[in-house]
């Protein structure tokens, strides 16, 4: 969240003179850091299930904004120092956490954003004791209304199971548990039995091919003139120039019982050993991590993909971002826009300014060993141990050689440009 809409969602807030299920006003920093644990706890298990906000600096009788100072104030490393080196966490989760500062009348309050989970509920393996009264171990604390669960009892049933089931996806729809199945992927099996009918099932149909000898024919296709920039992220893979098989005829479908919700192309490279969900658009290549798109990648990836998929991945998000959400990806575009990077039209990105020295600064390398098989592999090795050097291993025979070089550039600007973006926000 930018600025300015947390700074409006806080002055909402104290505007309506209470607290709620997911707000709480703290006067100051807790003088303990037990307390602050225990509430940090309570709003992640909140029943409101989105982000929650302990402000600090408010009167939480008068609701006047007092600001925040002294010895006991904390920024966002040391609340996180503080969750991960200190209690055990059940299953390892540990709350998400982030400390925002805005300025209200002309003083300083701070906002721990506690972010939606579906890893609820939260709760630690063993009591932890520093002051006061300690947090115990196997009870689970959550916020119902505008009060937390006292330390020294545990959220009734009905509340707890809630939690459970938010977990384990039963409180969604059929789309939303499928996002949420598709995240765990140690737990999809290979069914070959027409008499097993799962809810969920994915199929990967090779339409119009008569047997799996067609996936390795005419094994050079790439390397020549009828491929080019719709699949130029391929080419930052280094198995491009001697495997290759792309084919749009074959598709990757997601169903929930006889409903399709998902359904793309794949893109099949290294002699189909390596099979990928592309991106929505070419000319403007990009995941979001909640999208299906994403979800089956990582799928396709983790169990159709075989030898060198992990590899091929790691190369392919040199040049491709990688988005945490849809709000993330609007604003970061309009934030490049600003500095000269547009989409004038469907086939052209517009640079000028700052994105255009960007893209000048961006250093793509041409593989020019093809007459020497034997490089391809300490190529490959010199790739992996060093992770922002990115190789275009189209063979310069390629009419649109210059066009893929553009296009990888590009990308890997956009990548390194959103990692910098995102490390000046915090």
């Amino acid at each position: 969240m930018e600025y300015d809409d947390l700074k409006n969602e806080i002055l909402e807030l104290i505007e309506r003179h209470t607290e709620g299920e997911y707000w709480d006003f703290k006067q100051q920093w807790h003088s303990n850091n037990v307390d602050l644990i225990h509430d940090i706890i309570c709003m992640a298990n909140s029943l409101a299930n989105r982000d929650c906000y302990i402000i600090i600096g408010v009167e939480d009788e008068t609701y006047n904004v007092l600001g925040v100072s002294g010895e006991k104030r904390k920024n966002q490393q040391n609340v996180i120092n503080l969750l991960q080196q200190r209690p055990s966490w059940a299953g390892g989760y540990v709350p998400e956490v982030y400390v925002k500062t805005i300025s209200i009348e002309d003083k300083e309050i701070d906002i721990v954003v506690i972010k939606q989970s579906d890893n609820t509920p939260f709760y630690l393996l063993e009591d932890y004791k520093k002051e006061g009264q300690p947090i115990f171990k196997g009870a689970i604390y959550t916020r119902k209304g505008d009060t937390n669960t006292p330390k020294t009892e545990t959220a009734d049933l009905y509340d707890t199971e809630l939690l459970w089931k938010r977990r384990f996806g039963l409180l969604y729809n059929p789309s939303q548990r499928a996002k949420f199945y598709l995240r765990d992927l140690d737990n999809w099996e290979l069914v070959e039995s027409e008499k097993i009918n799962p809810d969920y099932t994915i199929y990967l149909a090779y339409e119009n091919r008569n047997n799996t000898d067609d996936l390795i024919k005419n094994p050079n296709v790439f390397s020549k003139n009828n491929m080019g920039v719709l699949c130029f992220y391929l080419f930052a893979f280094c198995n491009m120039s001697y495997h290759p098989h792309f084919f749009d005829n074959n598709k990757i479908v997601l169903y929930y019982k006889n409903i399709p919700l998902f359904s793309s192309n794949v893109e099949c490279i290294d002699e189909g050993r390596t099979i990928m969900v592309p991106p929505e658009l070419w000319n403007d290549a990009y995941y979001i991590k909640d999208d299906f798109r994403y979800l089956m990648l990582e799928f396709s990836f983790y169990h159709l993909c075989t030898v060198y998929s992990s590899e091929a991945k790691e190369m392919f998000w040199r040049v491709i971002p990688i988005y945490d959400n849809e709000e993330e990806y609007n604003v970061f575009t309009v934030y490049v826009k600003s500095n000269g990077f547009s989409r004038e039209r469907f086939f052209e990105n517009k640079m000028e300014r700052i994105a255009l020295e960007r893209l000048n600064n961006t250093k793509i390398f041409d593989y020019k060993y093809y007459n020497d098989p034997k490089m391809i592999e300490r190529v490959s090795a010199y790739l992996v141990n060093n992770k922002g050097v990115v190789v275009n291993f189209c063979n310069p025979q390629n009419k649109e050689y210059n066009e893929i070089t553009r296009y990888l550039r590009t990308g890997k600007m956009l990548v390194d440009w959103l990692d910098e973006w995102r490390n000046n926000k915090k």
